[in-house]
């Protein structure tokens, strides 16, 4: 009896910490905010895969776009405070004052080469708000990225589609 006991408060336990690692949805599209903003997206259809980063300076934001094939993964944005470490616990240096971290989940290897090398962008010579855009890690279908910004900006996002794109424009 002791023993099983022991078992469903492990069973409970594990439970709850996988579950409160879980996101809900977190903040309105195309509203400026500092706040964490999330998505889960859990009805996708079709398997997300990561085809094209681009960043772009427009009047008043800088805007950085991750395009996808198929649907939109979950997703997690939000501003972190250094260092910046990755599973392998080595600390990744992003320049700029200011971290924002992108967290896309549900990303599978994929099976053509050419989408597997989508990861960098670090030419933000033209940019105002942003630093840096670098790739943290790719581990276990999880990528995450960090923003590096030159001061603390608001920001905004939106989802769209022809192609599938996440959107995220920081403010100058």
């Amino acid at each position: 009896m002791k023993k099983q006991l022991v078992l469903l408060i492990g069973f409970i336990v594990v439970f709850a910490l996988n579950a409160s690692a879980q996101w809900g949805d977190a903040g309105k599209f195309s509203t400026w905010t500092s706040a964490t903003f999330s998505r889960k997206n859990n009805a996708s259809k079709k398997t997300p895969y990561l085809r094209e980063i681009r960043s772009a300076r427009n009047q008043g934001f800088d805007r950085v776009v991750f395009e996808f094939t198929g649907d939109i993964p979950r997703y997690q944005i939000e501003y972190i405070t250094p260092p910046i470490v990755g599973t392998a616990d080595e600390e990744v240096k992003v320049r700029g004052k200011y971290f924002v971290s992108i967290n896309l989940q549900s990303l599978p290897y994929p099976d053509d080469e050419k989408l597997a090398d989508v990861g960098m962008i670090t030419d933000f010579k033209t940019a105002y708000a942003v630093s840096e855009l670098r790739e943290i890690e790719w581990f276990e279908g999880t990528r995450w990225y960090v923003v590096g910004l030159k001061a603390k900006k608001l920001y905004r996002v939106q989802q769209l589609k022809n192609p599938t794109r996440l959107v995220i424009d920081f403010k100058q």
